[in-house]
């Protein structure tokens, strides 16, 4: 019995030691410490107000002696401290994302004397860092009068580049894949490489141009025309909610410089809302063969305006 009123004894000694707003530790049987201010004692149980977990409620012979030197304090507020820095880890901001994107619809119906049925589908993607970029971008034009398809064309073109550090140059490899199926050619590619400038390159307005070289190949025919290559390439964000962007090219044969096929692509987007990803979109896309094989088109224009939602 003596030793139970020794245990009791000493137990409430401790506690009184540790009032007035003095630091209590807490030692678990599991190693782990705990540091906090006494809110209650009855010889039996023990509370604590910790600062992350609150009042605890714990055994009294859980409390220890507080010990003067600062390494132990230390350590018996780690529990606290690390609950702290993961709580503030979790709510840090996760890095962003390179990739962007959007995804756009444009269409028409008018029913009069005659049926009519335009559709444009157009698809984006773009991954950029500070060694890289990637522009992705695709569409789909189709018409139909009284039943009668007039136009049904599909336009892939890929971007890649690499920036040079520390200067504003870079390489590049690009291409392009057509299909139009009213046209004498079918399918035309045209992959090409070379060197670039970027001479702006600021979060609002960028600017770059290039010169290579390349071919076009056109599937029916089988032919094959050898071609240098000269773009300038823009994105102009306007202000927070319009964006103007799009490229000039012309890629002339390397001998006969009245052969060249010239594109033009504009596009320009004005978001619904702050708050939204929903824009609406006009844009034109122009591309000019000055020397057209078969019974193919020369010029081959394109205008329209719908909405998108980017991602």
């Amino acid at each position: 019995m003596s030793s139970a009123y020794l245990v009791a004894g000493l137990t409430l000694v401790v506690a009184t030691g540790v009032m007035a707003d003095e630091a209590v530790h807490v030692a678990l049987p599991d190693g782990d410490r705990l540091t906090g201010t006494l809110v209650s004692t009855d010889g039996k149980t023990t509370v604590i107000h910790h600062a992350v977990l609150g009042d605890v409620s714990v055994p009294a012979s859980y409390v220890v002696e507080d010990k003067a030197d600062s390494g132990s304090a230390s350590s018996g507020s780690s529990d606290g401290d690390h609950a702290d820095g993961n709580a503030s880890a979790s709510e840090e901001p996760a890095e962003a994302s390179p990739w962007s994107g959007s995804v756009s619809l444009a269409a028409t119906a008018s029913r009069t004397s005659s049926s009519t049925y335009n559709i444009r589908l157009g698809a984006e993607a773009h991954r950029k860092t500070d060694a890289e970029q990637f522009d992705l971008t695709a569409s789909w034009y189709w018409n139909q009068s009284n039943g009668v398809t007039s136009d049904n064309d599909i336009l892939v073109r890929a971007v890649q580049e690499w920036f040079i550090p520390e200067s504003r140059w870079l390489l590049f490899a690009q291409g392009t894949w057509q299909y139009d199926q009213f046209e004498d050619w079918g399918h035309r590619v045209s992959p090409y490489g070379g060197v670039g400038y970027r001479v702006f390159d600021r979060d609002d307005l960028s600017l770059t141009l290039k010169g290579g070289a390349g071919v076009t190949w056109q599937y029916r025919g089988n032919e094959v025309d050898p071609q240098l290559l000269f773009e300038a390439n823009t994105d102009w964000k306007i202000d927070d909610r319009q964006n103007l962007s799009g490229f000039a090219s012309i890629a002339p044969d390397p001998v006969r410089w009245d052969h060249y096929l010239a594109t033009l692509s504009v596009d320009w987007k004005y978001r619904l809302g702050d708050e939204t990803a929903w824009a609406f979109n006009v844009g034109l896309r122009n591309i000019y063969d000055s020397n057209p094989s078969g019974g193919s088109t020369a010029n081959d224009l394109k205008v329209y305006a719908g909405l998108s939602v980017e991602y």
